[in-house]
């Protein structure tokens, strides 16, 4: 079975008049059905804002984080900065915003560890151990694959049981309205039985929740999501 070696996988894009040719590592994917047809996204790493290639004084002042999705045809760039507004969404055609951006996923053969003593093996063998989680639409009608590269596992050696905190991952909305690639949440997700998984979620919520009204937004992961999934754990070296 193939999934994608997350190490050697990068998204480049590249900024009008070949001013700068970004290439930024992939962070999780997600492959999205909707109605039959697929459609693959990437969430590539996430980096600060800066100055690129100044003299000196590389970052900005007052800094944000900065990461984006990519599909074939799409972006979207997602800023976190003080105060957070997650609305204000850079998103639009790859050609409007970009001279090019070259996706260069690549894929390696990885073996589906079967049960938990599987999964545990594999875990303190120091091998590459890759989640996915597959959720769905109440209506059945969107279903979602998203693939990531476990970073913290917990693992028990005798009774063997593990226990999946990873991320960031893309997250879909299936109540929204919005384009697919703007529905995205950014999350975390822990999970350590094959049929559910919990997300917690990037929102904008009060640096202060004692003084909501006269606090600043700020970008954290906070409200938690428990839904019905079908997970699994491929390792390979």
């Amino acid at each position: 079975m193939q999934v994608c070696d997350f190490a050697r996988s990068f998204v480049t894009f590249v900024t009008f008049d070949r001013a700068n040719n970004a290439r930024i590592q992939v962070e999780a994917r997600c492959e999205l059905t909707t109605d039959g047809t697929k459609e693959e996204f990437l969430l590539v790493a996430s980096c600060k804002s800066e100055d690129t290639f100044a003299e000196q004084n590389l970052f900005r002042v007052p800094n944000y984080d900065f990461c984006a999705i990519f599909s074939q045809d799409e972006f979207r760039i997602h800023r976190v900065g003080l105060p957070y507004d997650p609305d204000a969404m850079d998103a639009g055609t790859i050609s409007d915003r970009f001279q090019e951006v070259n996706i260069a996923v690549r894929m390696v053969e990885a073996e589906l560890c079967e049960d938990n003593a599987a999964v545990v093996a594999a875990t303190l063998a120091n091998q590459v151990v890759i989640g996915r989680t597959e959720v769905w639409s109440k209506d059945g009608k969107q279903r979602a694959t998203i693939e990531y590269p476990v970073k913290t596992m917990n693992a028990h050696e005798q009774p063997p049981y593990f226990q999946v905190d990873t991320g960031p991952i893309l997250l879909p909305d299936f109540s929204s309205d919005r384009p697919p690639i703007q529905a995205f949440d950014l999350a975390f997700v822990a999970w350590n039985v094959p049929e559910w998984a919990e997300f917690v979620i990037q929102q904008a919520v009060p640096a202060n929740p004692d003084d909501p009204d006269n606090s600043p937004l700020v970008g954290h992961y906070s409200p938690v999501r428990l839904m019905d999934a079908d997970n699994q754990i491929l390792a390979y070296e």
